[in-house]
């Protein structure tokens, strides 16, 4: 039996989190420590967890950790991850729900696979306020709920991650190998998906570990309708391809493989140009030969909008 560790990222999460908190404390096996880090809540999430940590006798392996400031979800999640000592690190947001058999099934599969690094599953969603955002219906349609594992090809349409961040287990080991190539605002996500896909070491468990909650506030479903908005996520996705462009080098990964990354990286500095230049030509090229750059296609018809209504 592999030692499990889990790292939760919290913010003003005081409606949710008992749940979640109990559905980790309920597994069908134990995980041997839990790194909380609270973001400068301005609730009762800290004072929350600290009871539930008391009444449950949990000192010796729960601890929770709250930021002298504000360090935003990526940075709060990757500060968490750094904590962890134990060889199989599982994710964990503070609204979600985990079936009571998730850390044994996905560990089992760590075991009887040492060549998956990073381990990505599917979710049951539910709908916990009248107007939640919903899960898109594309993602939900790509789920087979099979219970198979299937290996995740370095191919164009794998380059955006397919997998939520939640669902997610990975090795220490490779955490500790890849953490110098991590730049700040990365969210941790993206950073293992991509990472993991330039070693192959990629998979996804099809069949649902957790129930995932949905709300107004659900930063994943978050949208981007603001340009600033929409320019610093195309800024942060430009900079993790050139970080996962460094990586993809130093392990040897294949010519085709590096000119897929550097197309993308392309693709997204013609978009980045496309709202700071104000460079509405550039939907041209993009059209024409970055289609495959673009998480969904119609994103290039409403970026050119924003961009042209300014």
């Amino acid at each position: 039996m592999m030692e499990k560790s889990v790292v939760m990222a919290v913010y003003n999460g005081e409606k949710y989190i008992i749940e979640q908190l109990t559905s980790i404390y309920n597994q069908s096996i134990p995980v041997q420590e839990v790194w909380i880090c609270d973001d400068q809540s301005s609730d009762s999430t800290v004072a929350i967890v600290k009871e539930f940590i008391k009444s449950h006798h949990l000192e010796k392996n729960w601890t929770i950790i709250q930021n002298e400031k504000n360090i935003g979800y990526a940075n709060n999640f990757m500060k968490a991850l750094q904590y962890s000592t134990k060889e199989l690190i599982f994710f964990c947001d503070q609204d979600d729900i985990w079936k009571k058999d998730r850390v044994q099934k996905m560990e089992k599969v760590m075991e009887e696979h040492t060549n998956v690094n990073v381990l990505g599953s599917e979710f049951t969603p539910f709908c916990a306020e009248k107007h939640a955002r919903r899960v898109p219906e594309w993602e939900l349609k790509q789920m087979k709920q099979d219970g198979s594992l299937e290996p995740v090809e370095f191919i164009d349409s794998n380059i955006f991650i397919g997998a939520q961040g939640c669902t997610m287990c990975v090795r220490k080991s490779f955490v500790d190998k890849i953490l110098p190539y991590w730049h700040e605002d990365w969210a941790y996500d993206e950073f293992l998906w991509k990472l993991a896909l330039c070693e192959q070491s990629l998979y996804m468990l099809h069949e649902s570990t957790l129930k995932r909650r949905e709300h107004a506030s659900n930063t994943s479903l978050q949208k981007m309708h603001k340009i600033s908005t929409r320019v610093k996520f195309l800024e942060d996705l430009y900079a993790s391809h050139k970080g996962t462009i460094q990586y993809a080098k130093a392990c040897g990964c294949s010519s085709r493989q590096l000119d897929l990354l550097e197309k993308n990286k392309k693709a997204t500095r013609l978009r980045i140009e496309l709202f700071t230049k104000k460079k509405i030509w550039n939907t041209i090229p993009l059209a024409l030969f970055y289609l495959n750059c673009y998480h969904k296609k119609r994103a290039i018809l409403r970026e050119l909008v924003m961009a042209i209504r300014g």
